[in-house]
């Protein structure tokens, strides 16, 4: 059972993370000989707060 587990920032609707989901399982299923029903797509949100790049975060926490 292939897993396929993307990791993004938040933001994307509903309506292009199911078209993501349509087109990679289809693409999953061609490029390994799987069927469909055996795909799995996981969808990981991590906040600016929680995603560094070049040293530094993307977003800056709130002080409180």
């Amino acid at each position: 059972m292939p897993i396929v587990r993307i990791e993004l920032s938040p933001g994307r609707t509903h309506e292009q993370k199911a078209k993501y989901v349509e087109e990679v399982t289809k693409l999953t299923s061609d490029v390994l000989n799987c069927p469909v029903e055996s795909i799995d797509v996981i969808f990981v949100e991590i906040p600016p707060t929680n995603w560094a790049h070049a040293g530094k975060f993307y977003a800056t926490p709130k002080q409180e």
